[in-house]
């Protein structure tokens, strides 16, 4: 399941981003951006040497990480960052420790909540609008 934030309870106090240990979430607007953990994820492609892997089903940065940028520059939601005191990529990882993300449990509204299909069924959505759309070109 994917921890997914609900923008209509989001009020924008940082809470999920101060409490974070790897300063892995950011609020932008009143919308926290984190890590999806994507399956087929880039910047886990992309990694010269292997410092990006899976653990349970989170993305993970490892100690090889080389600070080369790659996977920064790959990251679809713009949220993989080289930390400017080690030269090390670093980003959410899913607190894959822990039973429930400590930003969730931060949160006082309930705004980052789990969600299985939800990015799915918007992208089945969205085609589905586009072939009605292209269908009338």
């Amino acid at each position: 399941m994917k921890l997914i934030p609900n923008i209509k309870l989001c009020i924008g106090c940082r809470s999920c981003e101060r409490a974070c240990p790897t300063n892995g979430i950011v609020v932008i607007d009143n919308i926290p951006i984190k890590c999806m953990h994507c399956e087929d994820a880039p910047c886990y492609n992309v990694c010269p040497v292997g410092a990006i892997e899976w653990i349970e089903d989170k993305v993970v940065i490892n100690e090889r990480c080389i600070g080369c940028g790659l996977c920064v520059d790959a990251c679809p939601f713009g949220i993989i960052r080289i930390d400017p005191n080690t030269g090390k990529a670093f980003k959410c990882h899913g607190c894959y420790s822990e039973d429930v993300e400590i930003c969730k449990r931060a949160c006082p509204t309930g705004a980052l909540q789990y969600r299985e299909d939800s990015v799915a069924v918007k992208r089945e959505k969205l085609a589905s609008k586009l072939k009605k759309i292209y269908s009338y070109i």
